[in-house]
């Protein structure tokens, strides 16, 4: 893998980093919300980011901050809809398990343990059907 690729997912490893630490910090504070941090999780977030392609759609995880920042989600966004803010990605009603930005193809997180295959086969037989993917 060469340098430049490398030095991409390092730098989203540290961005996923500092975001999960400011929301600990700021929800600490006493700010209204609930974080489910994915500290120690940043490196398959950030390598995978790293290779996926802009028409690529996320499902994630309730704790699933990194998968999103790794996508090319606003970090100020993400931060405004854990803290139930009108400027966040689903106006501040999704919350940190919840985020979705369609405008990124990322279909949101979700809190259910092992949902993710049959939203996801949802989805993409959705885009099939829509014929937004190739056959």
């Amino acid at each position: 893998m060469e340098n430049t690729k490398l030095r991409q997912i390092y730098t989203t490893m540290v961005r996923i980093r500092a975001f999960e630490e400011r929301a600990i910090t700021e929800y600490r504070k006493g700010l209204p919300g609930f974080i489910h941090s994915s500290i120690g999780q940043e490196a398959i977030p950030a390598a995978v980011g790293a290779f996926l392609r802009e028409d690529d759609y996320v499902l994630s995880t309730h704790r699933g901050h990194g998968d999103i920042i790794a996508k090319g989600a606003r970090m100020d966004r993400m931060m405004a809809e854990l803290f139930a803010k009108e400027t966040g990605y689903c106006k501040g009603k999704g919350g940190s398990m919840h985020i979705a930005a369609l405008d990124l193809n990322i279909l949101g997180a979700t809190g259910i343990v092992g949902d993710g295959v049959p939203i996801t086969s949802g989805a993409a037989l959705g885009c099939k059907m829509q014929k937004l993917v190739p056959c």
